[in-house]
């Protein structure tokens, strides 16, 4: 697995074979591998692109094969997921990779699931791929791994990220690689690439639906409604889709009122978040579980209906989902007061 979402090694390979779960990263590293080609003379007229799906591997082999007027050629096989290759496609690129080619190719791929592409035709062709040049595969990014990345990704532009802010952005941003970049880029620019602070990513950065929520929901725990209701109506201001709000106050809600009934039974947030995530960190559930204690598990019955209602209220009357919300808010921040 990768350490890193880039290809580091900035040698001219004949084969580069790419395989991401991030579209963005997939496309980043074409990038790179075609700054690798220019620098070493191949001109951008001589880079062809195919995509992977119904792709003509006649016309991959031929170009392969042929030299470009130009000198050197690149072939970019990408654009695609490698589920849209049929096991004869998958034949035809190993033998594509192991023929005496004249030209440069590049196959950047991404894929969903890592138990289908240990399936025995992958593990074949990957083999190959590792055999003829450079394989790099970069899998589901982790917070851990997203925070490292844009601590050095700021770096780079000679300005310091702390670990602690550079969590906070993970977040507020969420796990798209793109967005997180450009969000860093911006606040490298911001501070005059000396040093992020606080103040600069809380006033010009962005925030997920479920970041924004989850700091709405922790107001409203701490007693603080009149700051609930302006996070809220900061969401109205910014066109937040209504039903996204409901969406991520219900799963908010609904965390608390799992951990309010497991610590009845002592049992901790860690088996809670066991037994309802596959993957990712705790903290969603620590969180919860001390949010929990400003209701009583009555008081989350309830809410878990009035969710329901504004839910059925939302899809099947033409009443105004704001104004739905504003009660919900307001009726949430009155079973916490009681």
């Amino acid at each position: 697995m990768a350490t890193g979402y880039k290809i580091t090694d900035k040698e001219l390979k004949s084969l580069w074979f790419v395989l991401a779960k991030d579209p963005f990263v997939r496309d980043e590293n074409i990038r790179v591998i075609k700054n690798i080609c220019r620098k070493n003379g191949v001109d951008d007229e001589s880079v062809t692109l195919f995509p992977a799906k119904n792709i003509d591997w006649s016309e991959v082999g031929d170009l392969l094969q042929t030299p470009s007027f130009f000198g050197e050629r690149l072939v970019i096989i990408g654009d695609g997921d490698i589920s849209d290759f049929s096991d004869d496609d998958i034949k035809k690129l190993s033998r594509l990779i192991q023929a005496d080619n004249a030209n440069h190719l590049a196959v950047a791929l991404t894929y969903e699931d890592d138990k289908k592409i240990a399936a025995r035709k992958y593990k074949t062709l990957f083999e190959t791929a590792k055999k003829a040049g450079l394989f790099f595969q970069v899998g589901l990014v982790d917070e851990k791994y997203l925070q490292d990345m844009i601590i050095s990704h700021a770096k780079k532009q000679s300005t310091a990220l702390s670990k602690d802010l550079a969590a906070q952005i993970v977040g507020n941003t969420g796990n798209d690689v793109g967005l997180l970049v450009n969000e860093v880029d911006k606040y490298c620019a911001a501070c005059g690439y000396t040093e992020i602070a606080a103040d600069i990513v809380n006033k010009v950065g962005v925030k997920t639906v479920e970041a924004s929520v989850f700091e709405m929901i922790d107001l409203i725990c701490r007693k603080r409604a009149a700051k609930a209701i302006e996070k809220l109506n900061n969401l109205f201001d910014l066109r937040t889709d209504e039903m996204a709000i409901l969406g991520a106050l219900t799963s908010g809600l609904v965390d608390m009122h799992r951990c309010k009934s497991a610590r009845s039974k002592r049992i901790s947030y860690s088996q809670v978040h066991k037994d309802f995530e596959k993957g990712g960190k705790p903290y969603r559930y620590q969180k919860a579980m001390s949010n929990a204690q400003s209701f009583s598990l009555e008081a989350l019955d309830r809410i878990i209906l009035l969710l329901l209602q504004a839910d059925i209220a939302m899809k099947s009357t033409s009443a105004d989902n704001r104004q739905i919300l504003y009660v919900l808010v307001c009726q949430i921040i009155a079973k916490g007061n009681r």
